[in-house]
């Protein structure tokens, strides 16, 4: 399995649960959270339900409840939240067994897959809502022209 739309709409949830924290409202109903968001309601509630497991968020029961972050916005890794839903790369059976292919033991394309294995958690592990966060704000502020993929001749 790879990222999924699990942990981009838990993304999209957090963050937008963060700016509210940052802007002093701690607490936001699901209605709140989907709104102006596209995320489907009984989907995200399964999200948060993992989230909640993982202590990335709390739920605050009662009449004026909803969900809230359980720690500051910095201490709250993006690499926890995307393993905690999904499973990057683990459809390589080579990343699942300690880097011993059991089609191939001699296999070299393995290397391939761990490279980009671990820059891939190098990036998120020191990533956190925080920093995404102040990316928010840069591009509101100067929103870039396109997103591009770097190709490589």
């Amino acid at each position: 399995m790879g990222f999924t739309l699990k942990s981009s709409y838990a993304l999209r949830a957090l963050y937008k649960m963060a700016r509210s924290a940052r802007n002093g409202k701690d607490k936001m109903s699901l209605v709140e959270i989907v709104s102006d968001n596209e995320i489907p309601r009984d989907f995200l509630e399964k999200i948060f339900g993992e989230l909640r497991q993982a202590e990335i968020i709390k739920a605050v029961r009662g009449r004026y409840g909803g969900y809230s972050l359980a720690k500051p916005a910095d201490k709250i890794l993006i690499r926890d939240i995307i393993l905690k839903l999904d499973r990057p790369m683990n459809s390589y059976v080579c990343l699942q067994k300690d880097g011993k292919c059991v089609e191939d033991p001699d296999c070299t394309v393995k290397y391939v897959w761990f490279r980009l294995y671990n820059a891939m958690m190098r990036e998120i592990g020191s990533m956190t809502l925080e920093d995404l966060l102040k990316y928010g704000d840069r591009i509101l502020n100067n929103p870039p022209d396109k997103l591009e993929i770097e190709e490589h001749i």
